[in-house]
């Protein structure tokens, strides 16, 4: 069991949990060491500025929204975007305004235009200290928390699918997939038709609990909006276009940021995800990833990659979380570990 342990076989290691920071990268075409946190951004008199409702063409360029965008973002009546995070739960942006009891929910099913019928919400939930019918989008602890949970009234439907919450932000290197259904350039979008393009993400971290984007390229009707990274994976969702750093971008409240509020609020415990679940033992193979986190983490990150057909999670101080996409000969005696098995 010795070789288990070489990471070097690894291709990637996730940042720990709650430090949510990427590996270093190497210098890009933005301002080095820019964070998530609005210091840096705003040196040299970058003042930050929300530009809601401003002019800006939307999704700029956008192309009509693939399969598997559609099943996982909705439309908010006809005034905002949302993604599905649960099969009972939408997240949106807070500054959207939904109410419980009067706000619907359509989903995309099998074109870029939203199913007629609608699905109702029964419960909105924002973090404690977001009111924004009083512009204030920071929870109790100061962070950034433009984000609404959204209870359906019914389960979605099973056109429709989960977007899975990316813990490993990627940096300013990086790109995301940004998909909307508010005016495309410049023109009022009456069919809540939904389209997507890829922008570069400016933020290094999400630190304080958001990042933005390189360029803006969203309007009105695209808040609430999911960013994808890593293929089909959630990284935040849209708030606002903002005046930063001497251009206008895009600011997304992070979703790994709020990671472990978000499961809350959807209840998530992953019992219900796997097939067998075996204490004390450790499986008999080579991991082809690692996950820093606590056991729920390690479910549910397993449970929404493709490649996961089990994990082994060492429990703290470790809390480590090995993927497996090939058990090898089966699990076997490990103290202080939990297999599961989809």
């Amino acid at each position: 069991m010795t070789n288990f342990f070489n990471l070097n076989r690894l291709p990637r290691t996730y940042a720990a949990l709650g430090l949510l920071a990427c590996a270093a990268f190497a210098p890009s075409c933005v301002a080095e060491d820019v964070t998530g946190d609005g210091e840096t951004e705003l040196a040299d008199g970058g003042e930050e500025t929300e530009l809601v409702g401003s002019g800006a063409s939307a999704i700029t360029d956008g192309i009509t929204a693939s399969g598997w965008m559609r099943l996982r973002t909705v439309s908010l009546g006809n005034t905002c975007t949302g993604v599905i995070i649960s099969r009972n739960h939408v997240l949106t942006s807070a500054r959207c305004k939904p109410v419980a009891g009067s706000t619907t929910v359509k989903f995309y099913s099998t074109s870029d235009t939203p199913d007629p019928t609608p699905i109702g919400v029964t419960t909105v939930t924002f973090k404690a200290g977001v009111d924004p019918w009083n512009d204030d989008f920071e929870d109790t602890a100061g962070d950034f928390a433009d984000l609404a949970v959204l209870t359906l009234a019914s389960p979605i439907p099973s056109t429709a699918a989960v977007a899975g919450i990316d813990i490993n932000y990627p940096g300013e290197d990086g790109s995301g997939i940004q998909v909307g259904r508010g005016n495309h350039n410049g023109t009022v979008n009456t069919t809540s038709a939904l389209k997507y393009t890829t922008n570069g993400l400016y933020s290094d971290n999400v630190d304080g609990g958001y990042f933005y984007t390189n360029d803006e390229l969203t309007d009105p009707g695209d808040a609430g909006g999911p960013i994808f990274t890593h293929g089909p994976l959630l990284s935040g969702v849209l708030s606002t276009n903002t005046w930063v750093a001497f251009a206008t971008r895009n600011k997304y409240t992070s979703t790994e940021y709020h990671f472990n509020w978000l499961l809350d609020r959807i209840g998530y415990t992953g019992n219900s995800s796997y097939s067998q679940t075996l204490s004390n033992r450790f499986i008999d193979g080579w991991p082809y990833d690692l996950v820093s986190g606590d056991l729920r983490t390690c479910k549910y990150v397993c449970e929404h990659d493709s490649q996961c057909i089990a994990y082994t999670h060492v429990s703290a101080p470790d809390n480590d979380c090995y993927l497996f996409d090939d058990m090898g000969d089966g699990p076997v005696t490990f103290s202080g570990a939990t297999v599961g098995i989809k």
